[in-house]
């Protein structure tokens, strides 16, 4: 566990080199580490410091209650004090889905901690009607009822929907990902972030000024982040590419093809 300034302790996973040039990875809603389980070998083996971390409400790490706990604000300051905690000056990111809002937005406000940066279906690009039904579908109240709301069975729909082909689904996949939704305070957590996160997408010329080198990485299959292409191509001179047939979670399910995209662009001169 890396304790952050604010006190907030965030389960932290490294591997690679402690002397590799640093990539931090920022994984999406109702996820944790278990999402880059595929990639932090690749990028270790590559000589890579790799760092992994679970967001605030999600797998080991804390998960504070309270109004204003999961706003946009909050993610992107405990994502600056855990490079600090880490002693990181700058680091290559990587953000997947929600963790790639964070990461977008993180960029725009620090543009000095971050040295080229890697979006997997990313929030922050286009319109989610996600959020707006699962806030309906989750109101405040339903919190008092937290753990009856999160059987295996959700984990196994929800993850499922997540692939372009759900049969690559395991069932250990499945239990990893329901595992951390058993503590108390994680579907208040993921509840709050539906309400408090900024889903909006960011507008064209804030896009536009971002100075690092970019790459886009979606899927064609991703039945959540549609029509992101144009607006990824706003980000100034980004590298846009998709994996063919993946769902949202082709960072998982394509995991070799998503590796080499990462490895050739963060290895390129």
């Amino acid at each position: 566990m890396l304790p952050l300034r604010s006190g907030l302790g965030e389960r932290l996973l490294e591997a690679g080199p402690a002397d590799g040039a640093p990539v931090v990875l920022v994984h999406g809603w109702g996820a944790c580490v278990y999402t880059f389980r595929r990639a932090i070998p690749a990028l270790a083996q590559a000589g890579r410091r790799v760092l992994a971390f679970d967001l605030r409400g999600h797998g080991l790490s804390d998960k504070p209650v309270g109004r204003g706990k999961y706003t946009i604000g909050a993610l992107c300051d405990d994502l600056r004090d855990f490079l600090d905690a880490a002693h990181i000056e700058a680091a290559d990111l990587l953000g997947h889905s929600l963790g790639g809002g964070v990461a977008l937005h993180f960029s725009l406000a620090h543009p000095e901690r971050i040295r080229r940066l890697v979006l997997a279906a990313p929030v922050g690009l286009t319109s989610l009607r996600l959020p707006a039904i699962g806030h309906l579908l989750s109101p405040r109240f339903t919190d008092r009822f937290a753990r009856y709301l999160t059987p295996r069975w959700m984990t196994n729909v929800l993850l499922r929907s997540t692939y372009g082909k759900p049969a690559r689904v395991t069932d250990r996949d499945v239990d990893e990902y329901w595992a951390p939704s058993q503590f108390p305070d994680y579907y208040r957590a993921t509840r709050a972030l539906l309400e408090e996160f900024d889903w909006e997408p960011i507008a064209a010329e804030r896009l536009a000024s971002m100075s690092c080198r970019t790459l886009v990485i979606l899927s064609t299959a991703d039945r959540l982040i549609r029509g992101a292409e144009a607006p990824a191509r706003a980000i100034r001179g980004a590298i846009v590419v998709s994996l063919e047939g993946a769902g949202h979670l082709g960072i998982e399910e394509c995991a070799d093809e998503f590796n080499r995209m990462v490895l050739g662009f963060l290895n390129e001169d």
